[in-house]
């Protein structure tokens, strides 16, 4: 029976998959809020458009009958013409007010204060016509009308205590399922990220033992790493890059111990891979002159470190000039290679003499470098005047076709800096094609 391909989420999906739980649930509890809010926002408003309206108008019937019912009392004791026109404008006020108790209240009394309120204003209108009427009939009506007033406001105050209990129980409903709605979404999304976690944890802690293994230099180790998201990709990184340390390993044992560059089989391996693969490309081979006289004036120690010098300058340049294949090595000795894109070929040489004839003069005494020589003999033994030391770079243009193997571009590059050796101070040759060269 086939087995069927499992499917792997990656680390970016499964953090999707958790927020979203997470989000759906938030989201759904912010709705769940809202519309409770919102159905509390209309109640809310309601009772500021009816029921504190109709409490303030209920307000204003009491006090405005009060100063009806004192502007009465004075004019019967004082019988002052100003104050028909001041109970007549109190009266204006409580109809106006109690216009407004109509059209914000659905009280059934509304029609029994209207009546009794009728029959208060009768009395009144006799009294201030000048008909003689018992002061005990008009404190009577006017109790009845604020007895009528005081029935309202209280009915009043008990429907709105009635509404602000309703409120208060939606507000709490409201909370407590937008709480458990957004609980149940945490929790669903811990639940989620602990599976995660776990199976995050334990690659984690496969690619921790991997790590130790290759930095103790077993790089043949296998983490066993299943593919499919971000930690089996690191894991294959993990697995290239243990292939790749071990060739650098292998690499290092041919290092220079001096420059640390790669010497001659990281050499002939950058050659070979370049022609293997076509592709064109620039061969300089530097080598240092008159290094012996330095080295029999000076001693190998100031030569060692005017070697180790030179590779560092070397090195500087050409990693200044951004190519990100090219390659310095160390032959040995005082000689060097660099290979570079054709295109940077003329840059990297001039950069690379001028840097390095900039840096020789620091390793000669005053006096020689005053002179601009040392003295010594020649390897046929005779007394010469030698020049500064200064550096020859040899450069072949290959092409595709052009060679077949390193062995072949070694043995064309030497030819080429014999050539340039023929000029004094630091020279370079580029030879662009077969039998032509360039300085």
């Amino acid at each position: 029976m086939p087995h069927s391909k499992q499917i792997r989420l990656t680390l970016t999906q499964k953090l999707i998959i958790s927020y979203a739980i997470n989000g759906i649930c938030m989201v759904a509890a912010l709705a769940y809020a809202i519309g409770g809010l919102s159905t509390m926002r209309g109640m809310v408003d309601e009772i500021a458009r009816n029921d504190l309206t109709a409490i303030t108008a209920t307000i204003t019937l009491r006090d405005t009958m009060l100063a009806q019912e004192r502007t009465a009392r004075r004019f019967v004791i004082l019988r002052q013409p100003e104050l028909i026109a001041l109970h007549g404008r109190q009266s204006a006020t409580f109809n106006q007010a109690l216009e407004t108790l109509r059209m914000r209240s659905d009280d059934v009394s509304y029609g029994r204060l209207t009546s009794v309120y009728t029959a208060y204003s009768l009395l009144g209108s006799k009294l201030f016509s000048g008909k003689k009427i018992e002061e005990a009939a008009l404190v009577d009506a006017a109790s009845r009308v604020e007895l009528v007033i005081e029935k309202v406001r209280a009915g009043q105050q008990q429907r709105l205590k009635q509404k602000l209990e309703i409120a208060g129980e939606r507000e709490a409903n409201t909370a407590a399922w937008a709480l458990g709605i957004a609980l149940v979404g945490i929790a669903l999304a811990l639940g989620v990220n602990t599976i995660f976690a776990y199976a995050f944890s334990s690659s984690i802690g496969k690619l921790q033992k991997a790590t130790h293994r290759i930095a103790a230099g077993d790089f043949d180790h296998e983490p066993n790493i299943p593919p499919g998201d971000e930690i089996g990709s690191l894991s294959m990184d993990f697995r290239r890059m243990a292939i790749r340390l071990k060739e650098l390993e292998q690499l290092s044992l041919d290092a220079s111990p001096l420059t640390r560059l790669p010497g001659n089989i990281a050499i002939e391996r950058s050659i070979s891979r370049r022609l293997r693969d076509r592709v064109p490309f620039a061969m300089c081979y530097l080598d240092l002159d008159n290094f012996k006289s330095y080295n029999d004036r000076y001693g190998y120690i100031r030569a060692s470190e005017l070697i180790k010098e030179a590779g560092q300058v070397i090195y500087t340049v050409v990693n200044s000039l951004k190519d990100p294949d090219a390659f310095v090595g160390h032959i040995g000795g005082d000689d060097f290679v660099v290979i570079i894109s054709n295109v940077l070929a003329t840059r990297a040489c001039q950069a690379i003499i001028r840097e390095f004839d900039a840096m020789v003069p620091a390793y000669y005494s005053e006096d020689d470098r005053a002179a601009g020589f040392i003295e010594g003999v020649d390897r046929y033994g005779v007394p010469r005047q030698f020049p500064l030391i200064t550096i020859s770079i040899a450069v072949l243009n290959c092409q595709p076709g052009n060679f077949a193997t390193a062995a072949e571009i070694a043995t064309a590059a030497a030819e080429v800096k014999d050539r340039v050796k023929e000029s004094s101070g630091s020279n370079y040759i580029i030879v662009r094609e077969a039998g032509s060269a360039a300085t």
